[in-house]
């Protein structure tokens, strides 16, 4: 297992930093790509709950959200949001299916959590210093995930949240915020950035990073799934991957648009 989770960051991690160094078309069409899987991972474990969301229209409404961040206009995001709303309201109209407003509600909590959180990526790019920021929150997160799990295996004792993930311990988050620290400082060293603001960036990283994991957990146990899919050796499905990037990205561009004065 270990070998195949160091295999997978060995192929993804240069990939993940080229795509934010290209930036632009790129990094849209990767993240679109991205929480594309990542949304229909959801509506499937959806499904497996006994919900029976409109995927199709959620998958393209994820999929346009991270382009309408890259257009740049918010009126484009807003108009995009009323239109998946409208359109899961009316495809329940249509099938008449039983549990209408559970359907219609898990089609659009499928795109907001995975393609409205996902886009912000595309926005934190974009800020002043972006390429440094987006690159701060990944290694942050990242890293914290990473401390995590290695000290909650060889430390861990205090159960964090036992009826949603039995096994994150609290000693495992105590190494989250150390990792997302640490993270977060080598990068801010590598582009010259404060330490304010890899200190508060690893903090956040690993805060958000745990609250993300433990919302697909709590989503998997009420699917009955061990992993919300397997495209990613060792790591399981998209959202098994990125499900702490999903929070950390969508904070971390308010937090640091505010702190450059660029909101």
């Amino acid at each position: 297992m270990l070998a195949r989770r160091l295999a997978t960051a060995a192929v993804g991690i240069p990939v993940a930093v080229a795509t934010v160094w290209l930036g632009g078309w790129v990094m849209t069409a990767v993240v679109a790509a991205v929480v594309a899987v990542g949304a229909w991972e959801f509506y499937r474990l959806a499904g497996q709950a006994g919900y029976a969301p409109t995927s199709a229209v959620g998958l393209v409404a994820t999929t346009l959200l991270p382009v309408a961040a890259w257009v740049g206009t918010a009126r484009w995001t807003v108009g995009l949001l009323a239109g998946l709303v409208l359109a899961a309201l009316s495809a329940e109209l249509v099938s008449r299916r039983e549990r209408a407003l559970a359907n219609a509600a898990g089609t659009a909590l499928g795109a907001l959590y995975v393609g409205l959180l996902g886009s912000h990526w595309v926005l934190l790019r974009s800020l002043p210093e972006g390429v440094a920021l987006t690159l701060l929150v990944l290694a942050g997160t990242w890293c914290a995930d990473g401390a995590a799990y290695f000290v909650g295996r060889s430390l861990g004792r205090r159960k964090l949240a036992p009826e949603v993930s039995p096994n994150k311990t609290v000693e495992g988050a105590f190494g989250a915020m150390a990792g997302g620290i640490v993270g977060a400082l080598v990068v801010a060293a590598w582009f010259g950035l404060s330490w304010t603001w890899a200190l508060a960036g690893g903090l956040l990283c690993a805060v958000c990073g745990q609250l993300g994991d433990l919302w697909e957990s709590r989503l998997k146990r009420e699917a009955r799934a061990k992993d919300s899919g397997n495209l990613l050796p060792g790591h399981g499905g998209v959202l098994d991957r990125f499900d702490g990037l999903l929070f950390s990205g969508a904070v971390a561009y308010y937090v640091f648009g505010w702190w450059t004065g660029s909101l």
